[in-house]
């Protein structure tokens, strides 16, 4: 059986500026696989973001249905690069991609994100067989912390950054801010990873989380990229399990 290569399909509300994990994206045995997350209430899912004005994309009009085909979904394939055109290569050189890439490397590089429309493809949180959570992500909300313009100086590649809690952040009581080792504020973690983030620190987890890239000129979305891993314990696996899939 092959690997099996999963990212978080992710819908932005435009007012609050909150994410809602929507869906899940699979490529596994030569195939790939869309399903809707859950649609209860509460737990920032399809329904949390239903109730917060999302349409049901009109490629996947069942939400009960787990849609399979032998190709990247069209609605998913326009988010990249066509591998028709003459800077193909180039793309996926300056995206630290080679020639081997799938097409699922290349939507995780991008993010799949359009200037049409808010919705991005993430990483999960994910446990490896070291028996740590693993991810990378953007740091979330740079553009709006009226950081000065040598803020870059701060940090560089492989600089630790801190993790804090917000509980009393009026748009996210899940809130997990992000500062340097001297304390500076950066931005925050991606809030659709927020409430399992907030609950590892909680119950006593220590969360390793470092830069691996770094662009201040670039777009504020793709500023700061970090690594994160923590440990987690067996009772934590259990209740994260119940907030996030773990792939």
């Amino acid at each position: 059986m092959n690997k099996v290569k999963t990212l978080i399909v992710v819908w932005q509300d435009e007012d609050s500026r909150l994410y809602y994990h929507i869906g899940t994206l699979s490529h596994y045995n030569d195939h790939y696989e869309f399903e809707y997350t859950s649609t209860k209430l509460g737990n920032r899912k399809l329904g949390d973001a239903i109730e917060h004005g999302y349409m049901i994309h009109p490629a996947f009009p069942y939400t009960n249905k787990i849609y399979y085909s032998k190709t990247l979904f069209p609605a998913f394939d326009r988010r990249i690069p066509s591998s028709d055109r003459d800077d193909y290569y180039a793309i996926l050189a300056d995206l630290g991609l080679n020639e081997n890439a799938s097409k699922m490397d290349i939507l995780q590089a991008t993010r799949g994100r359009l200037a049409s429309d808010t919705y991005s493809f993430e990483q999960p949180l994910r446990l490896e067989e070291d028996g740590k959570i693993h991810s990378s992500f953007f740091i979330h909300g740079m553009r709006h912390q009226n950081l000065p313009i040598e803020w870059s100086s701060w940090i560089k590649e492989y600089s630790q950054l801190k993790l804090v809690q917000e509980p009393t952040n009026i748009y996210d009581s899940y809130a997990v801010a992000i500062y340097t080792e001297n304390e500076k504020k950066l931005g925050y973690i991606p809030n659709f990873y927020s409430q399992a983030i907030f609950s590892l620190i909680e119950n006593g987890a220590l969360p390793l989380v470092y830069v691996t890239y770094l662009n201040e000129k670039s777009h504020p979305h793709w500023w700061v990229k970090v690594k994160f891993e923590c440990t987690v314990s067996l009772e934590q696996e259990i209740q994260l399990k119940e907030l996030i899939s773990l792939r």
